[in-house]
């Protein structure tokens, strides 16, 4: 499961940073609060840039970064989070 992968990325990228948010890894303990904040840090990890890295990444390691995050999502709609972009004004 991808989704458990990209928590543990993400948790990992906490423990530098005292004020980000940490994940349980056993996905059924997720808040739905934390759901939608996972589907968003999916979003921009999925925008082309980050997906790139400024167009750094290519090939394999491309390939398998863009398969970990859209299974990561797939897992997180899966679990009857809505991950699409929202067009709202801010």
């Amino acid at each position: 499961m991808s989704l458990k992968k990209f928590i543990q990325q993400q948790n990992k990228f906490a423990q530098w940073f005292t004020t980000a948010p940490t994940y349980p890894e056993d996905t059924k303990q997720l808040t739905a609060a934390q759901k939608q904040t996972l589907a968003d840090r999916l979003l921009s990890d999925l925008s082309p840039e980050a997906l790139t890295c400024d167009g750094e990444l290519r090939g394999a390691k491309l390939l398998a970064k863009s398969r970990m995050l859209n299974q990561a999502k797939a897992d997180l709609e899966a679990m009857g989070q809505k991950v699409e972009y929202s067009y709202e004004a801010f």
